[in-house]
């Protein structure tokens, strides 16, 4: 292969990167990369069939993407207005009768729930309160909070994971699948390590049990709803699983559970909605061939803005504050949304002017080495965008070409890369910061400041341990299954 070609196919990724890494705002570094791209277009012509047809596989993903982000974000401010989410971590907070269990539901369950539902770092703005709450330090809560990012790939009901099943041509369950197996590696150690910090090395031990315990009743849910129910139901199920299981040895080990007050029910109506919904029409659509409209019925788009729409009736926000909420949702909304279209539009160009074809020929001639930094590959792509779903826009199709073309299996890749980029998305400089910000602006004057480099050092290493687990794993199953 003619090396020029490949540094050429490779610059606009390096680019990206490299802009990402030097603190350059998203939108101008992705747009440079785009004109940078397109100039490029004398060695990696477009031609109108390939524009064609990227232009109408991506046109329906990116509706969805977006209606999934404007739905999340929205959903979100109409929780906070209305005090929902403090309301139902109190409760949890005194249901777990203990701070060292408590840190494994919010650090396991909660935290990981709210970012399933909605995304986008709320998961660590509404932890990280709950964890001081319960008595951590401002850094040790900081450094859970981001160490509690277990599940991002179905973060804001997985549109990475549609990404990547659009991207790379395979089926949505089948990249779920591979993904929730590959996950055990970040929930193992993430769950090890935020116990350590949580409750220090002697009640790490004796609560050992437990957190193994939850670790894997969380995975094990986490593989059977990619399965068999709904890939992008997958994180709030896996999420409630670890609630459930901490529940219920709290019941066993420490008492009855404290009764649940009217306003923490009322709290809980919009996910009751947003999940009984998307179960009963997973379960409809399964047993009744609806056509074209099954894809609509079960998608997570429509059901995050219908939970959203009804989520001032259903927790009694008043006109002024639903108004307010919608105007905030707005000014959220628009930045997030156009850096999320144009990574999409970004992949797409890579995949119609052939440079993740290219890409993945160079890539191949590493042999088994290329499913070594897959991991890696997936890690580089968190730390640089916080986005499953840029990150599975801009390389998914050249790992999976790749890997086919070693004779492996290309969803092994493709899992493992979704899950160290999930990994990563708590390294990333836009969640470092949230989560510093977060635990500095909730600590009282007379506590100490957080500790930024203790957070980042523990986060960097939780990392490293899951880089050093996925790689031989990717390798191992790739060929194994290939």
């Amino acid at each position: 292969m003619d090396v020029i070609h490949l540094l050429l196919a490779a610059l606009p990724i390096a680019l990206i990167a490299g802009l990402l890494a030097l603190r350059v705002k998203p939108v101008p570094a992705v747009l440079g990369t785009i004109a940078v791209t397109l100039a490029l277009s004398i060695w990696f012509p477009i031609t109108p069939a390939a524009l064609e047809s990227t232009a109408h596989s991506l046109l329906l993903l990116t509706v969805a993407v977006v209606l999934i982000i404007f739905g999340g974000i929205l959903l979100a401010e109409f929780l906070a207005v209305s005090g929902a989410q403090e309301r139902i971590g109190g409760w949890l907070g005194s249901a777990s009768h203990g701070r060292d269990r408590a840190v494994l539901l919010l650090g396991l369950g909660v935290t990981p729930l709210a970012e399933s539902i909605i995304g986008w770092g709320v998961g660590v703005i509404i932890g990280i309160p709950l964890l001081m709450r319960v008595g951590l330090t401002a850094t040790k809560a900081a450094t859970i909070g981001l160490l509690s990012i277990v599940l991002a790939p179905w973060g804001s009901l997985g549109p990475g994971l549609l990404v990547m099943a659009e991207m790379s041509g395979h089926s949505l369950r089948d990249v779920g699948v591979w993904s929730a197996v590959l996950n055990l590696p970040v929930l193992l150690v993430m769950g090890i390590i935020m116990s350590i910090v949580g409750m220090g090395r002697r009640g790490a031990l004796r609560m050992a049990g437990e957190t193994l315990t939850v670790v894997f009743a969380t995975w094990g849910a986490l593989i059977a709803t990619n399965a068999w129910v709904s890939v992008p139901l997958g994180g709030i199920l896996a999420s409630l699983a670890a609630c459930v299981t901490v529940l219920l040895l709290a019941r066993l080990r420490g008492g009855p559970i404290p009764a649940m007050r009217r306003e923490t029910v009322r709290s809980l109506l919009p996910y009751i909605l947003l999940i009984g919904a998307m179960l009963a029409m997973t379960a409809l659509t399964s047993v009744v061939d609806l056509g074209a409209a099954s894809a609509v019925l079960t998608s997570p788009a429509l059901w995050l803005l219908v939970s959203a729409a009804a989520a001032p009736a259903l927790l009694g926000i008043g006109r002024a504050d639903a108004t307010a909420s919608i105007r905030s949702g707005l000014r959220l909304f628009w930045p997030v949304c156009v850096v999320t279209v144009l990574f999409i539009v970004f992949g797409g160009l890579l995949a119609a002017n052939g440079m993740s074809t290219t890409l993945a020929q160079g890539a191949a001639m590493l042999g088994g080495g290329f499913l070594l930094v897959v991991p890696a590959i997936g890690l580089i792509g968190g730390y640089v965008t916080a986005s499953n779903t840029a990150t599975a826009a801009m390389f998914a199709a050249g790992v999976s070409n790749a890997t086919v073309a070693l004779g492996a299996n290309p969803l092994v890749a493709l899992g493992a890369q979704n899950i160290a980029t999930g990994a990563a998305v708590m390294i990333s400089p836009s969640r470092v910061a949230l989560a510093l910000s977060v635990a500095n602006g909730l600590r009282r004057d007379t506590d100490a400041a957080v500790d930024a480099g203790r957070v980042i050092r523990t986060a960097l290493i939780a990392n490293g341990v899951v880089l050093v687990l996925l790689a031989p794993l990717t390798l191992l199953l790739a060929t194994a299954t290939g």
